[in-house]
């Protein structure tokens, strides 16, 4: 007696096999519109959830904090953790980097980029309590660098369980770490829309 076939739904995208022409181009278009259409509410609101920012436009990290912001807005909850984890080292490392000079020979210098390379392999919790005992992070900033490094690698291994909330809370203490580095306005806050200078307990 034959057996009768188990029927198995499985999910299948045949995007990249459609034509590369102006008809495929615009069937792409109306897919991306609607899984837009769908999002957006949500996603209109996630804005609302997101802490303020103050930071020099110029260099990497503006673009940076703005990508990990938009997944957590779009709802790129794992990869919004995961963002936050990677500015998180970059500023940690970065912090390294302007600050430290190596003496030689009787002469002071930065070292070169070959030599700061090699921190590319050292334990971020470590660098992060280098940086925090030489006077170039605050211990608030501190906290929050490592609950970062915990709450990344959580998701980096899999074990994450609430990617909203953690996402949200990733984003908080990146930014707790950027007021203690490369924040230009450190002494300052946004409260209910206005500049205002943050109070000293």
């Amino acid at each position: 007696m034959d057996e009768q076939p188990t029927l198995r739904e499985v999910y299948l995208d045949l995007l990249p096999n459609q034509p590369k022409d102006e008809i495929g181009r615009q069937n792409a278009a109306t897919r991306l519109r609607q899984q837009l259409e769908m999002r957006i509410e949500a996603s209109v609101e996630r804005q609302w959830d997101l802490p303020p920012i103050i930071v020099n436009p110029e260099g990497e990290y503006l673009a940076l904090l703005l990508e990990a912001r938009d997944l957590y807005i779009d709802g790129r909850f794992y990869s919004c953790v995961a963002m936050c984890g990677i500015v998180n080292e970059r500023l940690i490392k970065d912090t390294i980097r302007a600050s430290v000079l190596i003496e030689k020979d009787g002469k002071v210098e930065r070292p070169v980029s070959k030599v700061f390379d090699q921190l590319e392999y050292a334990d971020l919790s470590s660098l992060a309590k280098f940086i925090r005992e030489a006077g170039l992070l605050s211990e608030e900033a501190f906290s929050a660098a490592i609950d970062l490094v915990r709450l990344r690698n959580a998701y980096a291994h899999a074990r994450g369980r609430q990617s909203q909330n953690d996402a949200l809370k990733a984003i908080k203490y990146l930014h707790q770490v950027v007021e203690g580095t490369v924040s230009i306005f450190k002494d300052h806050e946004i409260k209910e829309g206005k500049f205002v200078r943050k109070k000293i307990d």
